[in-house]
């Protein structure tokens, strides 16, 4: 995925990397081969971050409406603070994977999250927060990237829903024009320690008015 002025726009040439590939907390593997052909919405999440968790039912709605139609849900977790530097030799072994497992059963969240040892999937895709959604057409081009909807704390009567909006389209063949929200959440704990700062969430990248360097966004997705 190339490096973009992702504040206004998606670069319509951008498409869902041929050598994508990740293991789950389960040990399976998953590819780009297996949404070939398929609409596919990726989000950066984290378990320890507020705002993600301020978006997880609307998360859980979106894959409700549009699984049993095709569409593919991947949610990555990137954040070294959460998985861990390397992969475990035992995926069914390892403490940092079981917590994770333990939050969405507690949570009843019927997500796929995918490990991203390194953050390397993170830096291919410069995603930088958690949550951040990317959605792809079926012909694999990224036609979304940015926030769930315009309502991060739940409290308007009436949202903007982007992702919804987008995937909406797709379904119906419509044509759908790249586009980008500006990401807002919890920074990813990248493995060379950026996006550990402790501060508190904020919800705002870069606090007020400014704009925060890569990885450092207000709040942290450690939850910090």
């Amino acid at each position: 995925i190339r490096n973009c002025d992702w504040s206004t726009d998606v670069c319509s040439s951008d498409l869902l990397p041929a050598n994508f590939q990740l293991k789950d907390l389960q040990g399976n593997v998953h590819s780009a081969a297996d949404c070939k052909g398929k609409i596919t919405l990726i989000n950066f999440y984290s378990i320890q971050c507020p705002v993600q968790a301020a978006w997880d039912d609307r998360l859980v709605a979106l894959q409700k409406d549009f699984a049993e139609k095709g569409v593919v849900f991947w949610h990555i977790d990137s954040n070294v603070t959460e998985i861990g530097k390397t992969a475990p030799a035992d995926a069914a072994k390892d403490p940092a994977y079981a917590a994770i497992v333990a939050h969405l059963a507690d949570r009843k969240l019927p997500f796929t999250v995918l490990a991203d040892h390194g953050n390397v999937v993170a830096d291919q895709f410069d995603a930088r927060t958690t949550p951040h959604v990317y959605v792809f057409a079926a012909d694999g081009k990224l036609v979304y990237r940015g926030l769930v909807d315009d309502d991060q704390r739940g409290v308007k009567t009436e949202r903007t829903s982007y992702a919804r909006d987008v995937l909406q389209k797709l379904l119906a063949g419509e044509t759908v024009t790249p586009s980008a929200t500006k990401e807002t959440g919890c920074s990813i704990k990248r493995a060379d320690g950026t996006g550990q700062k402790n501060r508190r969430p904020r919800g705002e990248r870069g606090g007020r008015g400014g704009r925060a360097p890569r990885g450092e966004t207000e709040g942290g997705g450690g939850g910090e």
